[in-house]
């Protein structure tokens, strides 16, 4: 005897679902038509952290005596910091305690401490590789895909930002969509930022001048001048051409302890400074 198919209760259940769907309390949605669900709340999402350890051959390694790394949340997409030498970014999602990070951007400087650029490619590679996260008081641990921790951070204590005005700020980073550079080697970027209104600095060969307008944290550059050198070394011109091009964009600003972060009219950053010590 062949077994029989269950067809009337197929039947009958596509009967009660297009009756359901024709009733209000089938949509998924509270009376009146509003979902009750609220979205989870970010954790991470402007916080900043210096890591204390990270995970080498089965067992947690501190850093290095004298380095600085850290990691900041912002947006509740981004997160950057420095890796110990260079200054790094990603994109980043949470959910819940899960967390996943892109890949990261990074400036190409080399810095010849013994151990620091071993310890930055450590630390970078690991945080790719985080899956989930833990805050305990002033402690934030990261855990890879197999729930072992990676990653040990104690939160930063905050500083009070460097002045806009009257700073000599230097340039570590310039942004193209996705592509961060880091200045040509032997070079140097300035932006100082004048209680006249005014901008000067070097773009890495000349000396260049204009005014500006600022509201809040809004940026406003006027016409840029410079002085009209030629300087030979490799990629000096080439980068005060873009160094120029993108300060001439620049509608807004941040700044973060000593970083100053300039934004284009899109919120996206264009040039990374640092305060001069």
């Amino acid at each position: 005897m062949r077994p029989r198919r269950y067809t009337p209760t197929l039947a009958a259940t596509a009967v009660v679902l297009a009756a359901c769907l024709l009733a209000a309390g089938c949509t998924g949605q509270a009376p009146g038509g509003e979902d009750n669900a609220t979205a989870p709340t970010a954790v991470l999402d402007g916080t900043a952290w210096n890591l204390l350890s990270y995970e080498q051959d089965g067992s947690m390694k501190s850093t290095l005596e004298g380095t600085m790394v850290t990691l900041a949340f912002t947006d509740n997409t981004t997160l950057s910091g420095s890796a110990g030498c260079n200054h790094y970014s990603a994109r980043y999602t949470e959910t819940g305690t899960a967390i996943a990070i892109g890949p990261a951007v990074s400036t190409l400087m080399y810095c010849e401490t013994p151990g620091v650029m071993e310890q930055e490619t450590a630390y970078l590679k690991l945080l790719g590789t985080a899956a989930s996260f833990a805050v305990e008081g002033d402690t934030l641990t990261l855990s890879d895909i197999n729930r072992t921790v990676i990653l040990v951070f104690e939160k930063a204590t905050p500083s009070g930002p460097a002045p806009l005005i009257g700073t000599t700020w230097t340039l570590e980073s310039l942004y193209s969509g996705d592509t961060v550079s880091s200045v040509v080697a032997g070079s140097m970027i300035t932006a100082i930022f004048g209680e006249d209104g005014s901008l000067t600095g070097s773009a890495g060969c000349n000396r260049y001048f204009a005014t500006c307008t600022l509201s809040g944290a809004s940026l406003s550059i006027g016409q840029i001048g410079s002085t009209k050198m030629h300087c030979t070394a490799e990629g000096i011109m080439e980068q005060e051409t873009t160094y120029l091009n993108l300060l001439g964009d620049v509608k807004r600003y941040a700044i973060e302890g000593d970083r100053l972060d300039l934004l284009d009219e899109s919120g996206v950053r264009a040039l990374t400074f640092r305060a001069e010590a």
